[in-house]
């Protein structure tokens, strides 16, 4: 029996350095790949998240996203996203369709529709004079709703005393199922040391996919929102980056006053960091639209760091 090869490259994502960021593997020309392959080549890989790409279903798109954390799949991932999109322009896999998309240069004008589990997603590619281009990737519009998580409860299972958190409001829920959960500083941020097994309790029980914590206290003038996120649950206890929470997470700022409020469109620079190890930079783009909902876009480099072949028997 003939063995089975499938190339592979692992990108570090919101970086323009290598070994920054967050790191995703992305596999090509996944669809010969069952559930479960797929599943034990994510736990393989242990990243974060693994991206399979994968033909459409339908004719609404070019290419298939799956994503997998070392013990589940994901409905939305933006660093495995991020880093898919890098990849396949690096290799000169973009869909292409006609014979003059086939001869241009690997830096495409064109946006990518991308089919996934949360729906389509576009993403588009701004070349930079110096360093590689952004990858902008529009989310679905964030649809907050408050969940109440009582201080006494919270504080234990994130590692921080009750009078870290602000004003006493409700925590925001995004529709991906992480909690918002401001704190009043850079320094309280950093000095979260949470109880993981306490805290997948809590998630569990709030119905949670993980929590972000986030404070506009920062110690740079350039960083609008700096923040940490914890997903156990997934089997990721501390993530250094996370695309999908900055799209509501830069929603949630532009309410709580950051940016001026006749302003129609606002772009973040945000950074999330796992203290003592990686971090990453999240350009977020916030649009208000008339019914006084939000779009939302977010947009990051990456770098590739290694590229192989997965070898199945």
């Amino acid at each position: 029996m003939s063995s089975k090869q499938f190339s592979y490259h692992v990108v570090d994502a919101f970086t323009h350095e290598p070994f920054a960021g967050n790191a995703a593997a992305v596999v090509f020309q996944a669809d010969p790949l069952h559930d479960d392959q797929m599943q034990t080549l994510a736990g393989e890989f242990n990243l974060s998240e693994t991206t399979f790409v994968l033909p459409p279903t339908g004719g609404g798109a070019a290419v298939r996203f799956r994503w997998f954390t070392p013990t589940a799949e994901v409905d939305l991932c933006g660093h495995a996203t991020i880093a898919g999109v890098h990849a396949l322009i690096e290799s000169n896999n973009w869909p292409k369709e006609t014979p003059a998309e086939r001869r241009q240069a690997p830096t495409p004008a064109k946006p990518l529709e991308i089919e996934t589990r949360s729906g389509i997603l576009r993403a588009a590619i701004e070349s930079l004079r110096d360093g590689p281009p952004i990858i902008w990737l529009e989310l679905p519009d964030p649809k907050p709703e408050p969940v109440t998580i009582i201080r006494s409860e919270l504080a234990p299972a994130l590692g921080l005393p009750e009078e870290a958190f602000t004003a006493p409001r409700d925590l925001v829920r995004t529709r991906d199922g992480d909690a918002i959960c401001q704190v009043r500083d850079f320094m309280m941020l950093n000095e979260a040391a949470p109880d993981f097994t306490e805290l997948a309790k809590l998630c569990r029980r709030h119905r949670l996919r993980g929590f972000c914590l986030t404070t506009a206290s920062t110690l740079s003038p350039g960083i609008d929102v700096q923040s940490r996120f914890f997903a156990p649950l997934l089997g990721i206890d501390e993530d250094p980056v996370t695309g999908s929470v900055h799209g509501p997470l830069g929603a949630y700022w532009v309410q709580q006053g950051l940016a001026p409020p006749e302003r129609q469109e606002v772009v973040l620079s945000c950074v999330q960091t796992k203290p003592g190890h990686r971090s990453g930079l999240v350009r977020v783009y916030v649009g208000r639209k008339e019914d006084g909902t939000y779009r939302v876009k977010i947009g990051g480099q990456a770098v590739t760091t290694m590229r192989g072949q997965i070898v199945l028997d």
